[in-house]
């Protein structure tokens, strides 16, 4: 931590401190827990202070890093030249937490800013974030080196810090220490290899004002972040598929998801090698929806395409369904710390657009749609076998 009580009661920070003061020694103490604390300076780590080994002090975490203790004082001096009002490390009772910093605005609004460098689970995450929302604190999520997408698999520890705009899409932000500069990864999507494919903005901490951080978080807005990025939901120039192999294998898979699967298909009367190619088109991983995207959109169709129940569908329709579907287990999704109607909204829109282009939907509204023909029956002239 970087910040403590002397023995007057005075909060002092670490690089402030000394260990000695005359002849005597100064005290730190926790402002949480109030117990003793170690004040470290050394010529690797920046001056901070710690719990004595034995403190079982559940507020302040022990063993922080060298990037985290830096980007905390990075962060501190940044706001403080702007001559925002931010309070490090500052110990809310109300809520039994302290945010790395904590920004009071003129017009009284309060911001907590975390700056996320170790593992979180997604209950602890969630937990955080829904107690600063309830006693009126928006919080900034800043994460460090370490969630950074770079070329990784898809993983649940970053998709739980995305946040999702109509002018970033999916986006996540990322304090590089080292480098002293800000990235915004924006626009992830997954690629065919379950890899994350981004475009990445680089501001450098000197030129971020806290107006940008403003927009970037509350409103979900980079000027010229977005400029250049071509519409991701226009037509694609071709198209790949699951291997006719990969799609045969699927009959032997023995989890819980893919024999809930196989037995739809067989009580429908159908089978692997009929079943609409669209289905099997990679990606078939997306951001928020964990279960296989050729399941889904299975379920999907079977849903909807009924020509006795046909009717427009909407967005609204589409979400209560994904909705129903997942509190009876037929689709499993991703946990974040935002709102996932947007995220889980996103893959949706894209398989519609899909059954637009390929002559089985028609769009008749914003986000409305009606269905021309039955996919899953092999009705309509866009279809074609996965097995060709």
């Amino acid at each position: 931590m970087l910040i403590a009580r002397n023995a007057n009661g005075e909060l002092i920070q670490a690089y402030q401190a000394s260990r000695e003061k005359g002849k005597n020694v100064e005290e730190y103490y926790c402002p949480a827990c109030k117990g003793k604390l170690v004040l470290k300076k050394g010529n690797i780590m920046i001056a901070h202070f710690a719990h004595h080994q034995l403190s079982d002090c559940a507020v302040f975490s022990e063993g922080e890093t060298l990037p985290h203790l830096k980007g905390k004082q990075l962060l501190l001096d940044k706001f403080q030249r702007e001559g925002i009002a931010v309070t490090l490390e500052c110990w809310l009772p109300e809520l039994q937490q302290r945010p790395d910093l904590l920004i009071v605005l003129g017009d009284g609004k309060k911001i907590a800013v975390e700056y996320q460098c170790s593992p979180i689970s997604p209950a602890d995450l969630l937990a955080r974030t829904q107690g600063y929302k309830r006693f009126g604190y928006e919080v900034w999520w800043i994460c460090g080196m370490n969630y950074q997408p770079g070329s990784i698999k898809m993983t649940q520890s970053v998709y739980q810090f995305l946040n999702h705009s109509v002018a970033l899409g999916s986006w996540i932000g990322i304090l590089d220490t080292q480098a002293e500069e800000m990235a915004i990864h924006h626009h992830l999507k997954l690629g065919r290899d379950d890899r994350f494919h981004f475009v990445k903005t680089l501001i450098p901490l000197d030129e971020l004002k806290f107006a940008c951080l403003e927009n970037l978080y509350r409103k979900g807005h980079l000027p010229g972040a977005s400029d250049s990025v071509a519409n991701t939901y226009g037509k694609t120039a071709s198209r790949k598929h699951m291997q006719a192999k990969d799609i045969n294998l699927l009959r032997y898979r023995t989890d819980p998801e893919h024999r809930k699967f196989l037995l739809a298909v067989y009580l429908d009367r159908k089978d692997l090698y009929h079943l609409p190619a669209m289905l099997f088109e990679l990606p078939c991983r997306t951001l928020g929806i964990r279960t296989p995207a050729y399941i889904w959109r299975y379920y999907l169709l079977r849903e909807f395409s009924n020509p006795e129940t046909a009717k427009p569908l909407t967005k609204k329709h589409l979400l209560d369904w994904l909705s129903r579907c997942i509190r009876t287990n037929m689709i499993r999704t991703r946990v974040s710390m935002e709102s996932d109607k947007e995220l889980l909204w996103e893959p949706l829109l894209q398989f519609m657009m899909r059954l637009v282009e390929d002559g089985h939907a028609a769009a008749i509204g914003k986000e409305e749609w009606v269905l021309l023909s039955e996919p899953l029956n092999g009705n309509g002239e866009g279809h074609h076998s996965c097995f060709g």
